[in-house]
């Protein structure tokens, strides 16, 4: 196994940026991925783009807006969602969810032949860091291990963001982002660094788990950047808050797209549908069935 590295970089302070830069920046956001931000959140924005801008070593925000216009401007709007998007996760967020596909989501699915005569699939369709992806993985073995006997399936992690892409396939946490996780499910899935890298402990998903998953960059605004599978189980949490209800209404219908009949759809509990979308039924809190 290759050495484990610490993920995490540096904060400094970012240039100054105007309300006209501000605002187009954000127009060019929500125009690319359909994430929604206010133009007036100047200090976010100067924080998150301005670590572009010495990457780059670009000066200031005025130079930044002419790199998006000219030749190298569709990569650096790939760099630019990259910085604004916000990938907050934790292990098992919103439990409950975790609870209903152990005791009765899965079971369903198997009983319909998932992970029998064919993979359960599981996608986490704005994976982040993959920490979603990698419970609802451990719920899986865990049901492995018990009365359905061992299952075949696959994980599928998509984001937006190929920066989080990145630090999701190395499956590499610190002990502050595995607060809250179980001593024994730490011992049974995860690998602890035998030193501290950067003054961090850090620890990394077991090789059994890694090998059943697959990440890859996917935009919620163009269904056909998904994958071509089709999930016994969706999780799209807590980021249709990030857009306009036309955004959140694409992004479902996508979602739904590569869900099985008899399928699950699962959003954040603070999140619903914004409006009825036929041949989804709600079967729980923020769970939906396709009929």
């Amino acid at each position: 196994m290759k050495p484990f590295a610490d993920p995490h970089a540096g904060i400094g302070v970012a240039p100054r940026i105007t309300a006209a830069q501000a605002a187009e920046i954000v127009s060019r956001l929500r125009a690319a991925s359909g994430i929604s931000i206010g133009a007036d959140k100047h200090a976010f924005i100067e924080l998150r783009v301005g670590r572009r801008l010495r990457e780059l070593g670009i000066a200031d925000f005025g130079a930044y807006m002419v790199r998006l216009s000219g030749p190298e401007g569709a990569a650096e709007l790939a760099a630019l969602i990259d910085c604004l998007a916000t990938n907050t996760t934790s292990f098992f967020r919103e439990g409950t969810h975790y609870d209903w596909l152990e005791t009765e989501g899965a079971p369903e699915r198997v009983a319909a032949g998932a992970g029998r005569e064919r993979d359960f699939v599981i996608w986490s369709a704005a994976c982040s860091l993959g920490a979603e992806l990698w419970s609802a993985g451990m719920v899986l073995e865990k049901l492995s291990a018990g009365p359905l006997g061992r299952l075949r399936y696959a994980l599928h992690g998509t984001d937006v963001s190929t920066t989080v892409l990145e630090r999701a396939k190395a499956a590499i946490f610190s002990e502050e982002e595995l607060t809250g996780l179980p001593e024994p499910i730490r011992k049974r899935h995860l690998l602890r660094s035998k030193a501290p890298v950067g003054g961090r402990t850090l620890y990394r998903i077991e090789p059994d788990l890694r090998r059943r998953a697959a990440f890859a960059y996917a935009n919620l605004m163009k269904p056909e950047t998904a994958p071509r599978i089709e999930a016994d189980v969706a999780f799209l949490r807590n980021v249709l808050i990030y857009f306009e209800p036309d955004g959140q209404r694409r992004a479902i219908e996508g979602v739904a797209a590569r869900l099985r009949p008899g399928g699950y759809l699962l959003l954040g509990h603070a999140e619903s549908l914004p409006s009825p979308i036929p041949g989804l039924t709600q079967r729980g809190p923020a769970i939906y069935r396709k009929d």
